[in-house]
């Protein structure tokens, strides 16, 4: 349930520059524009002490420079931006403007007791979605300051943090906003209904999760909320984002149901059955932190490939 990354990432060697012209009356004028790499630490997008970002900008960037929201992941409850700090400088050096985020964590306090502590979270899923919509809207606003694209915007995340941008990207708040998404290990579906006996071989832990997250007991009567969070669910043809997804082939979550191969067929299976373009992509040996020697390079190149064919 706690998935916090220990992982050393091992990265692909990308260089790329951009050189700048401009022709008046056929006479180069400005051979070079250059524009130097810049990066500021912990720059806050709300009054939460969580609400922070670090935001890395490439040089020689131009008003072409597409930008990355990368969201870590934790299983909603931990986790933190630093851990992602060596991947997202690769996606930097892919000539990516890039936004390395922490958003508000839904309350952990007492999950691991025994017996489970049963409480209701201040921040529930829903909470960090709005802390997705706060970073976009933040992002166009400086565009302009930071010399990059105002339009050509994606996400991505890994594990809780891919199922965040998936929900914000799918949903009607997105208005043409976030162009492209890639889903690194996501968890696609939190309903339980479908589990014989989910309330006998499920760990209380998992179900007061469910609780903390949406704020509803796990039931017939509250799925409806337990599909909100559930990107198989809220994916819709109204919302037709270009979807990466990458699945590590022994993917594991501390015994969580419905994050194997199955899980993530019926995912793909459903945009399909949208219309939604989406490509599937599967790292063969790869477990949930994709840590593996090789595994982070294939990973690297899916999401920079993918996010370069689909911010144009």
């Amino acid at each position: 349930m706690r998935n916090f990354f220990t992982t050393v990432f091992l990265f692909l060697l990308l260089t790329t520059s951009f050189i700048s012209c401009k022709k008046d009356s056929g006479i180069l004028t400005n051979p070079v524009i250059s524009v130097e790499a810049e990066t500021v630490l912990d720059v806050s997008y709300g009054s939460n002490a969580l609400q922070k970002m670090d935001v890395y900008l490439p040089a020689n960037r131009s008003s072409n420079t597409s930008l990355i929201i990368f969201v870590h992941g934790g299983s909603f409850i931990g986790g933190d931006k630093s851990l992602f700090t060596s991947l997202v400088k690769e996606l930097v050096r892919a000539n990516f403007a890039v936004l390395n985020v922490n958003y508000r964590l839904v309350d952990a306090t007492g999950l691991y007791d025994s017996p489970v502590k049963h409480m209701e979270s201040a921040i529930k899923i829903k909470d960090q979605v709005a802390d997705m919509a706060a970073i976009v809207n933040y992002a166009i606003a400086k565009a302009k300051d930071w010399k990059i694209s105002e339009t050509k915007m994606a996400m991505a995340g890994h594990s809780a943090g891919a199922t965040l941008s998936l929900l914000y990207s799918y949903d009607a708040i997105n208005t043409n906003k976030i162009k492209a998404v890639a889903n690194l290990a996501g968890s696609l579906d939190h309903t339980f209904l479908d589990i014989p006996s989910y309330n006998v071989i499920i760990p209380k832990a998992y179900l007061e999760a469910g609780y903390r997250y949406t704020g509803y007991e796990v039931g017939p009567t509250t799925d409806v909320y337990y599909r909100a969070i559930s990107p198989l669910y809220v994916a819709s043809a109204s919302q037709k984002v270009p979807t990466l997804t990458v699945f590590p082939e022994l993917n594991d979550v501390n015994g969580l149901p419905k994050q194997n191969r199955a899980a993530f067929d019926a995912f793909t299976t459903k945009l399909n059955s949208l219309a939604v373009p989406n490509k599937f992509v599967q790292v063969a040996g790869a477990d949930h932190d994709f840590s593996k020697i090789g595994n982070i390079d294939i990973v690297l190149k899916e999401t920079i490939d993918y996010f370069n064919a689909n911010l144009k």
